[in-house]
């Protein structure tokens, strides 16, 4: 008998905005704004969502990790 495995499905974790800006100041000095964020939401640099009634926004984490890792300086290989 044979099996089949279906292929496991990635999921992109979404990150409340607060947190996110918590991971923002340990990154960047000075701490980006809240309003700053946002607007990279808005703009494209972030991906990311509003939810809820209260239009809470959420950024999701594939697309913070790759803000981060854009930002950090590029090492030349020795």
């Amino acid at each position: 008998m044979r099996y089949y495995q279906m292929p496991l499905i990635e999921i992109d974790q979404l990150i409340k905005l607060g947190e996110v800006e918590r991971i923002l100041s340990q990154v960047f000095f000075p701490a980006p704004s809240r309003p700053t964020i946002v607007g990279w939401i808005e703009d494209g640099t972030l991906d990311g969502k509003q939810i809820g009634s209260g239009g809470n926004w959420f950024i999701y984490k594939s697309s913070l990790d790759n803000l981060i890792e854009q930002s950090q300086p590029r090492r030349l290989a020795a």
